[in-house]
């Protein structure tokens, strides 16, 4: 079964950091309780840009896992030969 992976680039405002950061930890739980993994990346040189992703084995899941409103592509895991 291959996997799917969501990914949406947010900017977050300075006085919206500390809400932001101290919802990953709720919505990585909400994620694993739809099947899916939730990881959230900061630009090295750039406070308060993050990328997020959500990983998952169904589109379901993927939708259950990621924020209402999110406009993220959807991708397919490949293989190689």
């Amino acid at each position: 079964m291959s996997r799917l992976l969501a990914m949406v680039e947010c900017r977050i405002a300075p006085a919206m950091r500390q809400d932001y950061l101290a919802g990953i930890g709720a919505r990585t739980v909400d994620a694993a309780s739809s099947g899916a993994h939730f990881w959230v990346f900061e630009h090295a040189a750039d406070s308060g840009r993050f990328l997020e992703f959500t990983e998952a084995g169904s589109e379901e899941a993927l939708r259950s896992a990621s924020e209402e409103g999110a406009s993220a592509g959807v991708w397919r895991e490949v293989k190689g030969a």
